[in-house]
């Protein structure tokens, strides 16, 4: 199975994305990535600025608007969305946020282009095994599983790595049932 695991940090949680993670997985490894980000500058949201932004630790500034971020972002979907199956953890609002804004740049040409058949939510897939729709931290950890990926919640790159392991093993998990 594909697996196109994403995070996005937006300015609140209906404003522009400012840093944008993906890994792309099969059969349990990375076969690719994509990380973006925009100066800091330019996040007026002071709980965002506050409890986000020193997550982002490391993270290079790759781009100099969030409209030029999540344009790489959308180039990237495009080069990777066959046969993807496309996940987040609790992905509403932000991360299908991200897709609509993307579509909405060109609703004639992208209106057929975002993911389908769904973004798949890995919190549906945890509550459905009894666990914390929540936290896939808490899931990694009962588990014993590795993020491959050295940082903290609200790095989008280790949320995305997160929800990819946490999807791989759940799916795992119902698929013996």
């Amino acid at each position: 199975m594909r697996i196109f695991s994403l995070d996005a940090e937006v300015d609140g949680l209906y404003g522009p994305a400012f840093a944008i993670a993906v890994t792309v997985r099969e059969d349990g490894r990375e076969v690719t990535r994509f990380e973006g980000r925009v100066p800091d500058s330019l996040v007026g949201n002071e709980w965002v600025r506050s409890n986000v932004l020193p997550a982002l630790a490391g993270m290079d500034v790759s781009h100099s608007s969030s409209e030029e971020l999540e344009e790489a972002f959308w180039a990237f979907w495009q080069s990777q969305k066959a046969n993807a199956v496309v996940i987040a953890h609790c992905g509403s609002p932000v991360e299908s946020g991200l897709f609509r804004r993307c579509v909405e740049r060109d609703v004639v040409s992208r209106s057929f282009e975002g993911p389908y058949p769904a973004l798949h939510d890995v919190a549906t897939l945890l509550l459905t095994l009894g666990e914390d729709p929540a936290s896939v931290d808490k899931y990694i950890e009962r588990h014993g599983l590795a993020v491959p990926f050295d940082g903290v919640a609200h790095h989008p790159m280790f949320d995305a790595a997160a929800a990819a392991i946490a999807f791989e093993h759940a799916t795992a998990r119902l698929r013996r049932v």
